[in-house]
């Protein structure tokens, strides 16, 4: 991997774990990264298998899933451009989830040791990392007490905010998305059924607060109706 043509010219380089660093110490663990591309339905992580690898993620969207004891698949999260993937310091341990893309990825990939050793050389990228933990940690615990008591119409219309505001940071575009997720992989992780999902959205259309262009793109007519809509509660 070339550092000239990569990091410096990194659309992600300010969003990502290792934009703390500065050119100068980014560029020996650079030289042991790989670019890797992953077509839509690959898995860059498989749950059990030991993880031995981190990645930032450049471009596209993945799923982080997991199968039940029926053999369904239930999505937990996704991960955006900028994101950052792996558990350094565990040792190589089981994996729990699978890490899968959404559609075409683009990810910059560094051994475990790599990304361990950098840290070790440089604390601030160790700081920044459980910065990040704590704070996805928070987002966690508040999503979950929010969806606790969310109607079926805040789920929906939080999950189209939340989509819009990580599309702002990567499109000049702000008013129209597309939605990473189908319906039915909506419904899965927001805990409705595929049905629920389609009449919360037509309703937010009807009630002029989104279009629905065709597909999954969707069209922000109101924002603050939307981010109103998302504080629905039971």
């Amino acid at each position: 991997m070339v550092f000239g043509k990569s990091c410096s010219q990194c659309s992600v380089r300010d969003a990502a774990l290792c934009g703390v660093l500065a050119d100068a110490d980014l560029a020996p663990m650079a030289a042991h990264g790989t670019q890797r591309r992953l077509a839509r339905g690959e898995t860059l992580i498989r749950a059990g298998d030991p993880v031995r690898l981190c990645a930032n993620i450049q471009r596209g969207l993945m799923k982080i899933s997991h199968t039940n004891p029926a053999g369904q698949e239930v999505i937990l999260g996704l991960l955006w451009p900028g994101d950052f993937v792996g558990t350094p310091f565990l040792d190589g341990g089981p994996a729990p989830h699978d890490v899968v893309a959404l559609g075409a990825v683009s990810l910059c990939v560094f051994a475990q040791g790599t990304i361990e050793r950098t840290m070790a050389d440089h604390p601030l990228m160790q700081r920044q990392l459980l910065s990040r933990t704590l704070a996805e940690l928070g987002q966690v615990r508040g999503s979950l007490s929010r969806l606790a008591r969310a109607t079926a119409l805040a789920r929906v219309a939080g999950f189209i905010a939340q989509t819009a505001q990580r599309h702002r940071a990567d499109s000049e575009d702000e008013r129209q998305i597309e939605l990473p997720l189908s319906r039915g992989e909506m419904a899965d992780l927001l805990g409705l059924t595929i049905e629920t999902v389609s009449r919360q959205m037509t309703r937010l259309k009807a009630a002029g607060v989104i279009g629905l262009p065709g597909g999954r793109r969707v069209l922000i007519q109101d924002p603050h109706a939307l981010a109103e809509a998302a504080e629905d509660h039971v």
